[in-house]
């Protein structure tokens, strides 16, 4: 099972459930399967306009 996480700077990270969230990072997502997460932050991306 994993955790979607965000960090400060807004980087995201699919992160392993039975670890310690690192200091400064906010679950934002899960707990859910690896799939589960992956769909998460493959929406968020739709949401960002792409650089030219």
């Amino acid at each position: 099972m994993f955790l979607v996480l965000v960090s400060p700077t807004g980087q995201y990270s699919i992160w392993p459930a039975v670890l310690q969230v690192p200091a400064g990072w906010q679950v934002v997502h899960g707990v859910a399967s690896r799939q589960s997460c992956a769909d998460y932050v493959d929406a968020l991306r739709v949401d960002v306009p792409m650089a030219a």
